[in-house]
């Protein structure tokens, strides 16, 4: 997150702190609250970025780049799917 606004920041830090209670409140230990809460920021972070570059009258490149990275984060979201449905643990046995 080095390129985001201080706001920016702010606002997914909050995110963050704010996932991470509620699955410690539905049971997850802290820890595995915080990576499944880290993943999903992650992966939604480019989101604002990929929609204003959308929505405005950018190059072709420009628009394939903020894809690019909304795609490469589009990974954390997939393990912390896999954390919350326990599929995480099933290749370590």
């Amino acid at each position: 997150m080095i390129d985001d606004t201080s706001l920016e920041f702010d606002m997914f830090e909050d995110i963050r702190r704010k996932l991470v209670e509620v699955f410690v409140r539905e049971g997850r230990t802290r820890l595995e609250a915080e990576k499944i809460a880290l993943y999903i920021v992650q992966g939604v972070r480019d989101v604002p970025k990929l929609l204003t570059i959308l929505t405005e009258e950018e190059a072709d490149a420009e628009i394939l780049s903020a894809l690019s990275s909304f795609l490469e984060d589009a990974t954390a979201l997939d393990k912390a799917r896999m954390i919350l449905l326990g599929l995480d643990h099933q290749d370590q046995s």
